[in-house]
């Protein structure tokens, strides 16, 4: 198993009704917390557990309250109501007593319809992974989790480069080969940068406040285990260390996989 699915094993159920624990480790940290993939995955992997499996993913909303340290932690869950179609859960990962993640999610089984609205398609006019700069991951400078990613440049400016706009482009994969599940595409799209980061100069950090995501098509797990995702991330303000950004993510076959909504604080020091 890849380091990524460690960890999602270690959501065990414990004795209390809606009650899981979970285990982060040390090399998974950005600064003294989790980063926030990771966590939201654990809720995710959680909840799937008490969801039927015809009922997907289809959004995603998290607020990052607190730090998630290294260390064996809690998740607590809710079913908020399970309808003929969709069931509504609520989530969160508790760390030494305190809420650190909190996370309401829905689940709906495909309905008969007529109609059909395209997903955009990935861009056309892309660099090639061979083509792109890769972002490092060296210890001590890049936080702790980059190590797990493989993250290549496809298009705007670096972290903490001091670039002129915030948009960027990227392909992205795990290091190790990974099965592609609900909780693994949650991980992945948190794994770069967001867009503000890059028009500061070191030293500065950046981290999320909430996060939203939107999952438009189901993702076979095996074919995508080892291919490249593309990321397009933008945004649309930013101010006062608060930028609003969006992205979509299409999967190695260029069907779009999850769009997201982000609001990021970008600290300058």
């Amino acid at each position: 198993m890849s380091a990524f699915t460690d960890l999602l094993a270690s959501v065990q159920s414990s004795v209390a009704p809606g009650r899981y624990n979970a285990t982060i480790s040390e090399s998974w940290l950005q600064g003294r917390t989790a980063f926030g993939g990771l966590s939201s995955a654990l809720v995710a992997q959680a909840m799937r557990q008490q969801v039927a499996p015809e009922r997907r993913l289809r959004a995603l909303s998290v607020s990052f309250v607190g730090p998630a340290p290294a260390g064996h932690h809690q998740l607590q869950l809710r079913s908020l109501r399970d309808g003929g179609s969709v069931s509504h859960m609520q989530g969160e990962l508790v760390c030494n007593g305190d809420v650190a993640v909190a996370v309401n999610a829905a689940y709906g089984k495909d309905r008969t319809s007529r109609i059909a609205v395209d997903s955009p398609p990935r861009p056309a006019a892309i660099k090639a992974p061979q083509d792109c700069l890769k972002l490092p991951s060296v210890e001590g400078l890049t936080p702790a989790f980059t190590q797990h990613f493989e993250m290549l440049l496809a298009g705007g400016h670096l972290p903490l480069s001091g670039g002129d706009h915030p948009d960027f482009a990227m392909w992205l994969r795990f290091a190790e080969p990974t099965p592609m599940t609900e909780s693994a595409l949650i991980a992945l799209a948190d794994a770069p940068p967001m867009p503000g980061l890059n028009m500061i100069q070191p030293p500065g950090v950046g981290s999320s406040l909430s996060w939203y995501l939107e999952f438009p098509e189901a993702v076979d797990a095996a074919e995508a285990i080892d291919g490249w995702w593309y990321l397009d991330y933008r945004s649309q303000a930013g101010s006062h260390g608060y930028f609003s950004n969006h992205a979509t993510i299409w999967t190695p076959s260029g069907k779009a996989a999850m769009f997201s909504r982000q609001v990021a604080t970008v600290f300058e020091k």
